[in-house]
Order: C-alpha cells, then structure tokens, then sequence
C-alpha cells in the first residue's frame, strides 16, 4: 500500500515534469540489461532485480558495499547557471540489527574547473523499512566553472543494501512568464466577485457604498516576544502588532524547555498573558511547539528518565498545556523539526513516537489544527522531498495532521523564483495546507530585500496549497538577526523591506472599495476573501453599516431602502 500511495503521487509528477525537460541520463530506469555501459559501481556490487521494482521490469541492486559512499553512479554535463533536478526512488532492503531507521543522503559530485566539489542534495534522516519505494530528490545550481555532475545515494551503515528505480535528471527550466501567471493565479484563488445594486423600480440618487477589509482570509503575521506584549514598557511594540498584523506565534514561551526548565516549576503566564493579549486585539496565534526533538532544545531533566517514565511525563505534559491553552490557539507545531531531532524517536524507542504526540493534542483538542514544522525546505532542498514523504506517510497511518509548516530562512540575497516554486510544488504533492511559518530575509541592502520579499511573497500568495505566511520577527529591537528586520529603531520605523511590507498588507492585499449606486444599474468588482465592513451613505452621510464574509463565492449585494430612501431597510446578501 506504502509502495502504491508514494509511487502514484511520484511517478505523476515524474512523467510530468520529464515530459517538459530532456532527460539527461542513460537508462536510469533500468530497463537495458546493459547496465555496465551506463552506469559504474564505486567500491560495491550492482545487479538487476525484476522481482521488486518501482516501474517497468526492472530495479537496480547495490549491494557488497565498504564505505558510506559506496554506490552506484553515472556522471553527465552540466552548464553553468543552470538549475537541475535530481530525482530517483529507492527502497531499503534491510537495516542494522536494533535499528528501527537510517539516514539516506543524496550527494553530488559537481566538477567546477577540474576538482570536484561535494554537496548534499537531499535526506532522508529517518527512513524505515516498511516505507517501501520512497522517492528522495531535490536541485542543485551548476556554479561557474562547473562541468559536469555525478550524483549518488549515501548511508552510513556499510551493512544496508538497497534498490534504486526511476532515477531521472532534468534541468529545472525558468519561466519568465512566472510574475504574469503568479497575478493570475492571486486573482482567480485570492479575490471573488461582489456586486451592489437597488431593487428594481427604485428611483433612489445619493446612494454610495463603501467596502472595507477588516481581515483577510490569506493569513499574514509575526513571531511576537511574549513579554513585550504584556509590559506596558513596550506599549509602541504592541500597538506595531496590533495595528500591522492579523495572526501571532510566541517565539519562546510555549516551548517546553522554557516553560520548564526545573521539573515541576512550569511557567504558563507568560505565554497565556501575551496570547490573551493578542487574542483581544482579534489576532490569532499558532501554537509553537509542544515538542522539540533537537537534543539541545530538549528539557534537560527529562533524560535520566526510563522509557515508561518518559511517555507518561510526555502525555501528562500535552494534557496540562491542552487545559490550559484549549479554545485558545489556532494550530500546534507538535514536534518541531523532527527531521532534524530524532531524541525522542531514541529515547522512547519508537520510530513513530511523533505520530503518537499527533493524536495525544487530537485527543485532547479534536478542534486544534495539527502540524509538522520544518526548515531546509524551500530555502534549500535537502529535507524537502523527506517532508513530502512524512506527510503522506502520516496521511496514511490516519494520523490528525492539517498541514506542514515551511520555514523560510532565506540567507541569501539570491532568491531563484524558479527553484523557490518548485520547491513548494513538491511538497504540496503531500495534498496538505501549507503554512510559512518562520519567513526571514538575511540582507542589509534594503533595497534589494524589498524586491526580494514582493516577489517571494508574491509566489506564497498565488500559490494554491499556501493558506498563510508569518515572518520571524520584524523589528531589529527584537529579532533573531538584526540583517533580517524590516523595522527599526525605538519609533518601530520601516526600512525599504518594512515599507514595502505596509504596503502589501495595508494597499495592495486589502480592499478598500467606493462607489455610487445608481438606479436600474448593478455595480461589478471583486474584493480579497476575508472579513467586510459595509458602509451605506446618503449624499455622503453614513445611513447603515453591515459586516459580511467573502468567501470564493462571491457576493451579490441587493440594499433595500426605506420607504423614504433616507434610510435603510435591509441588505440581501446573495
């Protein structure tokens, strides 16, 4: 079942992808028996095998093998400033005895003016037997000087053997359409039509509407201090939140280490003041994170405890901040950067321990909206195709998970949109929501990273799986790096990064919409999906006020008038 559930969703996404881009290697699906004439083993034994394949008849075996980088391999040329894609499935035949999972890497030779350069394309960090054929890939930039690729899978136990299928490299084509088609995109999944009119028969002048967008649906927020925003010290730092953003995740104060650093000294007001805080002013807060598996994020004095012990202070602890929190926040990142932290996978020895926590919070809180939290996802390809893969994994385990969070650290002031869509493309192929919840540009040119953050939101906006973007903090007064605020000083003032944010949010995503309505005549126009307030004036004076949802429906606004046409009777909203 595991094999045909990551193989469909693959294998489509393959054969369209190669049907556009020209395959640049030799029987990577194995069907030649000549397998010598194309690929070379480098200090292992490969072989045929046609009683377990991914496609077609064949798969390729690598067994025999010494070194960690021992595997089979096919070098082919690359030109320099192209981007390319690399993707192949391969399934683990066995793993060390007590193991219940190994690290898989896909690496890359890349020859860049006679030496040879190697990077990591993609992992697979917590891969388990019974995952079947799964698919690893990811891209890569051909640097100048750059000659020639030679890509290969690496496991650090010498004792694994494995099959490979379906291995395909493509050059990752640009688009210079992308702008174009991203506004397309907003317009047809972001904004619905609205129309105004009078009843029929109504012969009434001086009638004019006012639309104004009071939220959004598309989520656009901020990583908040939790102490900033309960003292009164930092009232402009507040009044900044309340008045530029609509959603809020607390960077540290539900985290668990920190709530708990002794065991049984739990601190939970400083994280339920600041979200009741921020819950007054309508802001909706992400809960980040119940777990953190990275072994130093982990609360110290959980580590002297017995694997029964463990579990029931894990339960006990998503019990005691459920009764707390429930009704309170919107999501839950449940095990913050799993790929990356495997301690409790290793200390309660089980390998799907995160799939427990999912339906632990689902217990507790059906309503609460569950998710995996990752980086190195599209500012980078190296968990990628990984995070695609745990989420359909646990999409067929029945686990609760509503979406997967992205990120977003951007250390570079080269942002390829092309790369960056494909990147999101593939973990959408998960058939989850999609959240960017950590968004970051690292750049002291603000200049450059204003046109940067237009055109990188732009993608997330028109983006059909993204529901929401939140940055990692704004102001250089209270930030992770100081390179990526788009605020600063004690006044909270925008550099060029920070005033093209104001302007996305409060001008160019936001409606705000005038007109006379005219009698016998419908008025047309679209508004951004969200939350509305309706204001209905009379030569100019306000006679009725109406709060509504757009949705992707649309709305047809019929405003029935007093006898008098002084005032107003009704509003149909259809």
């Amino acid at each position: 079942m595991m094999a045909s559930l990551l193989g469909a969703v693959t294998f489509v996404a393959l054969v369209c992808w190669t049907n556009a881009a020209t395959e640049l290697l030799q029987n990577g699906d194995f069907e030649s028996s000549s397998v010598s004439n194309n690929w070379m083993a480098i200090d292992c034994s490969i072989s045929l095998r046609s009683d377990d394949k991914f496609h077609g008849n064949h798969s390729l075996m690598v067994s025999n093998r010494h070194h960690s980088w021992s595997s089979a391999r096919q070098k082919f040329a690359v030109t320099p400033g192209k981007n390319y894609v690399i993707s192949m499935q391969i399934k683990l035949l066995n793993l060390p005895s007590g193991r219940h999972y190994t690290k898989v890497t896909l690496a890359n030779n890349l020859t860049i003016n006679g030496q040879q350069k190697n990077n990591v394309i993609a992992n697979l960090p917590l891969q388990q037997l019974r995952f079947g054929w799964t698919e690893i890939s990811g891209d890569f930039l051909a640097l100048n000087g750059a000659t020639s690729s030679e890509p290969y899978i690496q496991i650090g136990e010498v004792g694994v053997n494995y099959l490979l299928d379906s291995v395909s490299v493509t050059e990752l084509e640009p688009n210079p359409n992308w702008l174009t088609e991203a506004n397309q995109r907003i317009d047809k999944l972001r904004k619905a039509p609205i129309s105004f009119k009078l009843p029929d028969g109504v012969n009434a002048h001086g009638i004019s509407v006012e639309l104004v967008q009071q939220k959004r649906t598309f989520a656009i927020g901020t990583e908040v201090d939790a102490s900033y925003m309960t003292d009164q010290t930092h009232k402009t730092y507040q009044d900044f939140v309340f008045k530029n953003f609509e959603w809020a995740v607390l960077g540290n104060a539900l985290k668990w280490r920190q709530m708990e650093r002794t065991e049984g000294h739990i601190n939970y007001d400083r994280p339920l003041n600041a979200v009741a805080a921020l819950r007054s002013h309508g802001i909706k807060v992400r809960g980040h994170n119940m777990f953190w598996g990275v072994d130093h994020y982990v609360p110290e004095w959980l580590s002297g405890k017995s694997q029964s012990q463990l579990l029931t202070t894990m339960k006990n602890h998503v019990h005691d901040v459920i009764s707390r929190t429930r009704g309170k926040l919107e999501h839950w990142d449940v095990n913050n950067e799993d790929l990356h932290g495997d301690w409790y996978e290793r200390h309660t020895g089980d390998p799907d321990i995160t799939e427990k926590m999912f339906q632990w919070i689902h217990n507790q809180e059906p309503q609460v909206k569950l998710f995996l939290n990752e980086y190195n996802i599209i500012s980078s390809s190296t968990e990628t195709t990984a995070l695609r893969n745990q989420a359909l994994h646990f999409k067929r385990d029945g686990v609760p998970v509503y979406g997967i969070g992205l990120q977003g650290h951007f250390f570079t002031s080269h942002i390829d949109i092309d790369v960056l869509k494909y990147r999101l493309d593939k973990v959408a192929e998960a058939g989850l929501k999609l959240w960017i919840t950590e968004f970051t540009l690292y750049d002291h040119d603000f200049n450059r990273k204003a046109a940067n953050l237009e055109k990188v939101m732009t993608l997330f906006f028109s983006h059909p799986a993204v529901e929401g973007v939140l940055f990692w903090g704004f102001w250089d007064g209270r930030i992770w790096h100081k390179s990526d605020a788009l605020f600063t000083g004690p006044n909270i003032s925008p550099n060029a990064a920070g005033q093209k944010y104001l302007d996305i949010f409060h001008k160019t995503w936001k409606t705000n919409f005038v007109h006379d309505i005219q009698p016998s005549h419908t008025v047309h126009t679209s508004g951004f999906l969200g939350e509305y307030l309706l204001n209905i004036k009379k030569n100019g004076h306000l006679i009725h006020q109406e709060h509504f949802s757009l949705d992707s429906l649309g709305k047809d606004i019929t405003i029935n008038l007093t006898n008098d046409h002084q005032g107003v009777s009704h509003v149909v909203f259809g």
